[in-house]
């Protein structure tokens, strides 16, 4: 995980989107002191959230849910104008420096192709009373306003903890049916509509590593997802790249882009993008 955020921290240096913002960073006590040391970082620490409720212990996904949810994080998160929150293994592009959202910014999910699950989540927002819009596949990153992404995050929050107590209590199912397993998706699902439900575009974020498509100004945000396809997170871990020079690697290209800067260290990167500047 302290890899991956290298990544994301190496690829707001590159993209000098780092020029004007700041890196809000929740972490594990015990993963601070190997964070960057730079004063654009400001780190909170806390314990994963499922480790501090009982009823949360077997779904470790909450943590990206709860853990930002905190009224801590959500205090400092509202002195911004802007916030993204996303993962780490994630990377943006010179194209966020320029965006200015006026509504809530998502990528895709991969949780309601099923009939049987568009059904359910179309029941819960009957059940909990406002109208189901027809949007679905929400994903987990969102970018946006800093007062409409803290309201979002505590909806969300309040849907994973209504689901848990509604319809998983004594239920797991399977993935891709109605599934325990991708609760905090439903529940981001959920929570737009209750909030933002014509104030909102899903698709801009979490791009594909693709290597055949080329970086342009619609693209602001790639995550490495879990693929085999270049550029793979996974083979570049078990060392299947380090042959490649950092100068053969095509940064115009959305895998590209992700493998030389996850490949170069940080004064690398540096130095390329006082060079883009130049």
């Amino acid at each position: 995980m302290v890899q991956e955020f290298f990544w994301l921290y190496k690829s707001l240096i590159y993209s000098k989107v780092l020029n004007d913002c700041e890196i809000v960073a929740v972490c594990h006590p015990s993963v601070r002191n190997r964070l960057p040391v730079d004063s654009k970082i400001i780190a909170i620490e806390k314990l994963p959230f499922s480790s501090l409720h009982e009823r949360w212990g077997d779904y470790k996904f909450i943590n990206s849910v709860g853990n930002l949810a905190d009224s801590e994080v959500l205090a400092v998160c509202k002195k911004f104008d802007v916030v993204l929150k996303t993962d780490c293994d994630t990377f943006v592009t010179q194209a966020m420096k320029s965006f200015q959202p006026t509504g809530l910014c998502f990528g895709f999910g991969a949780y309601a192709y099923e009939d049987s699950v568009r059904v359910k989540l179309a029941e819960c927002s009957r059940r909990w009373g406002y109208p189901h819009s027809g949007l679905h596949n929400v994903g987990a990153s969102v970018l946006g306003p800093s007062e409409m992404v803290c309201n979002y995050l505590q909806s969300h929050m309040e849907c994973c903890d209504r689901l848990l107590e509604e319809e998983f209590k004594d239920f797991r199912g399977e993935w891709p049916n109605w599934s325990k397993q991708v609760l905090s998706m439903y529940a981001g699902e959920l929570a737009l509509r209750l909030t933002y439900p014509q104030a909102n575009s899903v698709g801009l974020l979490d791009h594909f590593t693709n290597a055949e498509r080329r970086i342009g100004s619609d693209v602001l945000h790639i995550h490495a997802w879990h693929t085999d396809s270049y550029w793979s997170k996974h083979h570049f871990r078990e060392g299947k790249y380090a042959e490649t020079k950092l100068e053969d690697i095509d940064r115009h290209t959305l895998g590209g882009y992700c493998h030389w800067l996850a490949a170069a260290d940080v004064e690398q990167v540096r130095h390329a993008a006082k060079m883009q500047g130049a």
